[in-house]
């Protein structure tokens, strides 16, 4: 069989998916990790939030790298209210909300590849009255 090279490793990466709960009563502008580059490294595929808040949306910066300092704020999503919660409004993704921020492998898949350690945070921009549910999608090589 003949095959690229990227898609002979992108077939041998272990699929992972990390969660995080984000509590109703977080402060405003509370960093939260997300996940990290393996020890290999890794790639994110998404970011996929889930908002139990049924009457807001709600904003959110993401990081990607060693801490949450103002030249790593990649971009601000708008997370709607309920997404992802009741089958009428979608799970909200990072990928569908800012698709520059992701490069295509040979293959055409969006990924955003995080070196060993690398961070991905996200920054609510105002006090949580609900959970938010956070999982990434991500590869490990």
């Amino acid at each position: 069989m003949n095959a690229s090279s990227n898609q002979l490793t992108f077939t041998t990466l272990t699929a992972d998916y990390p969660a995080v709960r984000i509590p109703a009563g977080t402060a405003a502008n509370t960093p939260t990790l997300i996940t990290q580059g393996a020890t290999n490294a890794s790639v994110l595929l998404d970011l996929l939030f889930r908002n139990l808040d049924t009457a807001n949306a709600r904003l959110f910066d993401i990081y990607i790298g060693p801490n949450t300092t103002a030249e790593n704020n990649i971009v601000q999503i708008n997370v709607p209210a309920n997404s992802g919660n009741n089958g009428s409004t979608s799970l909200c993704s990072l990928a569908a909300q800012a698709p520059a921020i992701f490069d295509l492998d040979l293959a055409g898949n969006r990924v955003i590849t995080l070196e060993s350690g690398v961070q991905v945070y996200v920054v609510n921009k105002v006090a949580l009255t609900s959970d938010i549910y956070v999982r990434a999608k991500r590869r490990n090589f």
